[in-house]
């Protein structure tokens, strides 16, 4: 999926960062009582070109964060601030595909690069090209319903990195998947992120997903969300995987963060 900057968020633009977010509040209307407060004068910067990931307890509003930036919602404050002279080029990748079943994997590549005015040709060949970056060269003429779980999930991002996006938003992406195919998923991504220059929002539960993947970690506390840690990740790129995993490093991070995430102004209520 692609769109353009989100309809109902105030944008302006004079700011170094790719991304920033200021003063944003989201509130949700109760049943005869005072509205939800999920996050209120939230303030969040974005860099260009970074990785970064979104860990909180459950109900703390990444996920709401990432539905109004991806243009599903609004704040009802604040705004958001975009790099000057820079047009936001949003790509999402849900936790589940949003394949249209009655296409082929190459075709629903194709689909929004048709929105974006590619010829026919431009749209098979940036296909083409996409399957093979996920590891699915041979696969472009199979429907949604004759991949597996992990399959349909390297489509979805293949089509979400064919259309050239600078921000790309990632909700639990791997969430469903086997321990195997998430760690196949988990490897393109860094692989083609590397080769890119498009910034990277991730939400997701899993710590150790989220130090291996991401140049910046950001917690956030139970709601009224507010930033509990904003932690460089400290691991040298480009990243092995295989390595990163079983490095004393990385398992410090983890246990540094899990210490964060179980403080109990973090702890769900």
């Amino acid at each position: 999926m692609i769109r353009k900057a989100p309809i109902g968020i105030p944008i302006m633009t004079r700011t170094r960062n790719a991304l920033e977010i200021r003063n944003a509040a989201k509130r949700f209307p109760t049943q005869g009582g005072p509205a939800l407060t999920i996050f209120d004068d939230l303030d969040l910067d974005f860099r260009a070109g970074e990785f970064v990931s979104i860990l909180g307890p459950s109900g703390c509003g990444k996920s709401t964060l990432l539905n109004i930036l991806a243009g599903q919602d609004t704040f009802d404050a604040g705004a958001m601030r975009m790099h000057a002279g820079t047009e936001a080029r949003l790509a999402v990748v849900w936790q589940q595909d949003s394949l249209l079943p009655w296409k082929s994997a190459r075709k629903n590549i194709e689909f929004p690069l048709t929105i974006l005015g590619k010829s026919p040709r431009e749209r098979k060949n940036i296909a083409r090209t996409w399957l093979d970056a996920v590891g699915l060269a041979g696969f472009g003429n199979y429907y949604p319903s004759q991949l597996s779980r992990g399959m349909r999930q390297r489509v979805s991002l293949a089509a979400a990195l064919a259309t050239g996006p600078n921000l790309l938003l990632m909700d639990e992406p791997f969430g469903a998947l086997d321990a195997y195919s998430k760690l196949q998923i988990e490897k393109a991504v860094v692989r083609l992120w590397e080769e890119m220059e498009a910034t990277i929002l991730m939400v997701t539960h899993d710590v150790q997903e989220a130090v291996a993947l991401s140049d910046r970690i950001i917690m956030l506390t139970e709601r009224p969300a507010q930033v509990a840690l904003d932690r460089t990740i400290d691991l040298l790129r480009p990243r092995d995987l295989d390595e990163i995993y079983g490095t004393s490093r990385f398992h410090t991070l983890v246990s540094e963060l899990w210490n964060t995430l179980t403080r109990p102004e973090t702890e769900p209520k």
